[in-house]
């Protein structure tokens, strides 16, 4: 844990109107540090370098902070490394996430994370997205850079309870032509927000989604 990345986590957070108390700094830096040190031997990010990963993976998925519901039961799905998951579980600690993933080695470091900072409210899960049980279970789901639109809600639909989220994060803005593919399969768009990260140059968006309240909408 390096005192002075805790210092600037606090700074970046704080640009982002966003309130991370020392402890939370202090872990999310011992996450990268595990990160780092995972990433050596089991190539878990392309993303190598330190500050690289503060901005672009820390940074980037503490940007949806003021979305993330209050004691939310909340997916992530294809989470990797625990992005966003695992950051946003260190943030809002009231709340609980399942952390998804079919590649072993991502699930073993994600259970060595729960370990280490003692994350009891994450859970990592081996299992492909398609084989999760349809079970109406979570409020929120959050996918990062992870599928087109049409497959992410056609993933999540089942998962999700009625009036629940998908948060999709993005690298560009999404087209018009999604309004109707979401409302085929029982989503609206609730909103399209341009993500400010510091540090970072490029463009982040995310879409808000909500599964419709009609238990019969296709």
């Amino acid at each position: 844990m390096n005192v002075q990345e805790v210092e600037v986590l606090q700074q970046a957070a704080a640009q982002m109107q966003l309130e991370l108390t020392r402890r939370q700094a202090e872990k999310l830096s011992e996450y990268l540090d595990l990160l780092q040190k995972w990433n050596r031997a089991y190539n878990l990010t392309a993303i190598r370098e330190r500050q690289a990963m503060r901005v672009q993976h820390v940074l980037d998925s503490l940007a949806i902070t003021p979305w993330i519901r209050p004691a939310a039961r909340a997916l992530d799905m294809g989470t990797g490394a625990g992005l966003p998951g695992v950051v946003l579980a260190i943030v809002r600690p009231e709340s609980h996430w399942t952390l998804v993933d079919a590649v072993g080695k991502k699930v073993r470091f994600l259970r060595q994370v729960r370990r280490e900072l003692a994350l009891e409210n994450i859970e990592p899960l081996q299992a492909r997205l398609e084989a999760l049980p349809e079970t109406p279970a979570y409020e929120q789901i959050t996918a990062r850079a992870l599928a087109d639109l049409d497959l992410l809600t056609r993933l999540a639909r089942p998962l999700l309870v009625p009036g629940g989220d998908l948060l999709a994060m993005k690298a560009r803005q999404e087209v018009g032509r999604d309004d109707i593919q979401c409302a085929s399969h029982g989503f609206t768009i609730e909103g399209r927000h341009a993500l400010q990260v510091p540090g970072l140059d490029a463009s982040r968006y995310l879409l808000h989604l909500q599964r419709c309240e009609q238990a019969g909408e296709n």
